[in-house]
């Protein structure tokens, strides 16, 4: 069973190096190697991912991934669209994910999608999850959305209908993704996730008719959407924060702050912690000034959530701290996206991006997330670069928002379990419920590129075994 976390019980944890042996002891590192050496064993607490979308990860085993190594550029992807549509029935939807126009130097036009796969609606989602490119047919079925251009396809805010449309993936599809994405997952060294996609109890169906037939290994906390109906979580399952979204556009903030405050205080009220999704600095302010205009009653010891943190001007750190918001943050961003951003950014703006240390060193509670399938989950490549900063392209951003080893494992154990309310996770103590994994190397002694290449020996969950090398 995992121990819930008492409201008013202290969000903050300190930073910095001074007090590196106590974050070691808290993150698990405490622990006897199993070796010696730089490249020994280390036995640690199970990983923690307080932030990936657990349905589109097993939903990506089936549908076209249009980042695959294979797809360099529109023709790569065309060609890939039509390979998959001469195996699909006529008239069945033909989805794609991870679409990114900035590895294949544009993106695909309505027109391109038909000619590929002229006998088969296509949906092709950005790798952000909040855009799709469509074909005619598709377009044809949609019918006439806010945010929609026709012309190239592109259909930009109206992600929930267009996914109705769509609609679910085959039962006995996503139940096969469920059951593999828990077993790669496993294999990672993660014992606990946080599904961010927003599900009713309803909607867990499939999730917890696995977790019943002992076909899913992994302790699952599930955000809610505003509005639903509470639940009581048991076994393996646990209801997680309210998930409040907020998009960025030409038109301003979609909520706007008004409608945000309200939509915050009427979550917090109910006793929820609430999690919003903050990229941009204009989400962020709106976001913090709705969380400041809560009454402390509302707020102190809930953990309420900012999601990604992209972008954190200098006057947030302190608001930040002040306010008891925990920030959960994606460091492998940093690695996978970290080129694109040098590109788009220059001078202050590129300090301000995916904090860590400095928020850290304010005291605030950091916990350290995938937002896979949105990029890799590996838990081990956003601990290397919290450490390095290191882009793919071997590039640095940000040399002073690294973090030392023992932090940049607490954002996936202590700082991760404190964003899920879960104190008893992220820690290896008697009494506790018993996830453990064994690495090499150790990861509090090697360098950041080796860390990437953690490989997971064995994985144990409540004390059975989830996966064995």
């Amino acid at each position: 069973m995992v121990a819930r976390e008492r409201a008013g019980g202290d969000a903050r944890r300190g930073s910095s190096s001074g007090r590196g042996a106590r974050r070691r002891r808290r993150a698990g590192g405490g622990d006897r190697d199993a070796g010696r050496g730089r490249a020994a064993r280390r036995v640690l607490p199970g990983l923690v991912d307080p932030h990936l979308h657990l349905y589109a990860l097993a939903a990506s085993a089936v549908n076209l991934d249009c980042a695959a190594p294979a797809i360099r550029d529109v023709a790569d992807l065309l060609a890939a669209l039509r390979a998959r549509a001469r195996n699909l029935p006529a008239g069945e939807w033909l989805r794609g994910e991870g679409l990114d126009e900035r590895r294949l130097g544009r993106l695909p036009t309505a027109t391109e999608l038909e000619a590929a796969a002229p006998r088969h609606p296509v949906r092709l989602r950005h790798r952000t999850r909040h855009a799709s490119v469509l074909n005619r047919r598709a377009l044809t079925l949609l019918g006439r959305v806010e945010g929609c251009d026709p012309r190239a396809g592109l259909v930009g805010g109206a992600e929930n209908a267009l996914s109705r449309l769509v609609g679910p993936v085959p039962r006995a599809i996503l139940a096969e993704g469920l059951v593999a994405s828990g077993r790669r997952l496993a294999a990672m060294g993660l014992t606990t996730i946080a599904d961010a996609t927003p599900r009713t109890y309803q909607g867990l169906a499939p999730l917890r008719q696995l977790m019943a037939a002992g076909s899913f290994p992994l302790r699952v906390f599930a955000m809610r959407p505003v509005g639903s109906s509470p639940w009581r979580g048991g076994g393996m399952l646990f209801p997680g924060p309210v998930k409040i979204m907020v998009e960025e556009g030409s038109r301003g903030l979609r909520p706007g702050p008004s409608t945000l405050a309200r939509r915050i205080a009427a979550a917090a009220r109910s006793g929820a912690q609430v999690a919003v999704h903050c990229l941009g600095a204009a989400t962020l302010v709106a976001t913090v000034a709705a969380f400041a205009a809560l009454p402390a009653r509302y707020r102190v010891g809930r953990r309420h959530r900012l999601e990604h943190v992209a972008e954190c001007p200098p006057p947030m750190v302190a608001t930040i701290a002040a306010l008891d918001l925990v920030v959960v943050t994606n460091p492998a961003f940093v690695h996978w996206r970290g080129d694109a951003y040098r590109a788009e950014t220059s001078g202050p703006a590129r300090r301000w991006l995916y904090r860590a240390r400095s928020l850290a060193a304010a005291g605030v509670t950091l916990a350290g997330a995938s937002d896979a399938p949105i990029v890799p989950a590996s838990p081990w490549v956003g601990l290397a670069a919290a450490r390095s900063r290191r882009t793919a392209g071997g590039h640095v951003l940000s040399t002073g928002e690294r973090l030392g080893a023992a932090d940049a494992l607490a954002l996936f154990t202590t700082g991760a379990a404190q964003s899920l309310r879960a104190p008893a996770l992220g820690r290896l103590v008697e009494g506790g419920p018993a996830d453990l994994i064994v690495v090499e190397p150790d990861p509090l002694r090697a360098p950041p590129d080796e860390v990437a290449d953690t490989r997971v020996l064995l994985t144990l969950v409540g004390g059975r075994p989830a996966w064995r090398a």
